[in-house]
């Protein structure tokens, strides 16, 4: 009774609304794993994303249950720097895939650092912008520590290099920088910074792989059998879904692997195909009440590092459901940005739901604090 009792206090204040609609999304891309894989045949994939899942769950319990958001917030540092050493460790012992070194190989277990960045990059700047709450207003210059903090990673990762990841974490910071009021000239010269440095990276630092990914992407059919074939096979499947698709385990251009990569970045294309347009209306739907819960906690969180933290995680999953699915229509270019709790990856399962428990953390905190007195 004494350990019930415990195990109760515990979990008061847990945003129940998220967590069910969260892990009735882990649901389907399990479902769709399944069929995707073709795991009468390949089961390894399928199961490995259920112990995925279940490290991820023990990593929210810990974030949002076992720590509170003060303890989130003196961690944030030494994970930041944790990280930062990860990500250079990439660049010296990195394992090498499709043009890319992104992954360190620790035995049987593979890990991509760039994924866990997003996680501590929400908590650093909510943690920088916190310790300076003396500024009414924010200058260009006073935000130089945030500048610093996006930046190595951002130039780490770039330098594997993934673009994707790279401007994830520019968007999720951006999002939380544009919740607090920043002088309206600073914002002019960041445009003109951001415009500036796109010309510069077009011409000098971009691959010629990126740059066609690009070209491709205003037009697919200028390489169909090379960088434009990904995008013109998700684009057949989704559109053959039809109304109501065409099954469980019946999707051609998934079974006949004629798409590729079905199991991580066009995972929904396999969920459109055999599930067609209502359900991706469904799968849609579970995405925008999660992502509105997430900016309903922000908006009643009580203390600015609450708030900034709660808004990055919902820039989290805004963002990689927009690129992902907007990547899979041929709307945007392919850059290798997974859907959230739909595609296969270990690592980004454990710090999409380690973002989960940062939600956790401040929900429970507002509850404790308003029910204590």
């Amino acid at each position: 009774m004494i350990l019930f009792s415990l195990i109760k206090d515990r979990f008061k204040g847990m945003p129940w609304g998220i967590v069910i609609t969260c892990y009735s999304i882990i649901c389907i891309g399990l479902y769709n794993l399944y069929s995707a894989t073709n795991a009468f045949y390949y089961p390894a994939r399928f199961y490995d994303q259920i112990i995925f899942i279940l490290i991820g769950t023990f990593a929210a319990i810990f974030w949002g249950v076992l720590l509170d958001i003060k303890n989130l917030e003196r961690l944030s540092l030494f994970g930041y720097i944790i990280v930062c050493i990860m990500l250079l460790a990439v660049d010296i012992f990195g394992r090498s895939a499709k043009g890319a070194e992104r992954w360190l190989v620790l035995g049987p277990v593979r890990i991509q650092p760039s994924e866990f960045v997003k996680f501590v990059i929400i908590l650093i700047v909510a943690r920088s912008f916190n310790l300076m709450k003396g500024f009414s207003e924010f200058s260009l210059l006073s935000l130089w520590r945030q500048i610093l903090f996006i930046g190595v990673p951002f130039l780490l990762i770039l330098a594997q290099p993934d673009l994707g990841t790279a401007s994830l974490v520019l968007l999720i910071s951006g999002l939380q920088i544009a919740t607090i009021k920043v002088r309206g000239k600073s914002l002019l010269t960041v445009l003109f910074i951001t415009v500036t440095l796109s010309i510069l990276a077009w011409n000098f630092i971009l691959y010629d792989y990126q740059k066609q990914r690009v070209l491709t992407f205003i037009n697919p059919m200028l390489d169909p059998r090379g960088s434009g074939y990904h995008s013109i096979q998700s684009m057949i499947a989704v559109g053959s879904g039809g109304l109501w698709g065409q099954g469980f385990g019946q999707g051609t251009q998934a079974k006949l692997n004629f798409l590729p990569e079905r199991h991580t970045d066009f995972a929904f294309s396999v969920w459109a195909e055999e599930h067609g347009f209502i359900g991706c209306l469904i799968l849609i739907f579970l995405f925008s009440i999660l992502i509105i819960q997430i900016f309903q906690i922000a908006d009643r969180a009580r203390d600015s590092f609450s708030v900034l933290a709660t808004v990055g995680v919902g820039a989290f999953f805004l963002f990689h459901f927009i690129i992902n699915i907007s990547m899979v229509l041929g709307v945007f270019p392919v850059v290798g940005v997974p859907l959230s709790f739909i595609s296969y990856g270990g690592t980004h399962m454990v710090t999409a739901l380690s973002c989960i428990g940062i939600v956790v953390a401040v929900e429970r905190k507002r509850y404790l604090s308003t029910t204590s007195f």
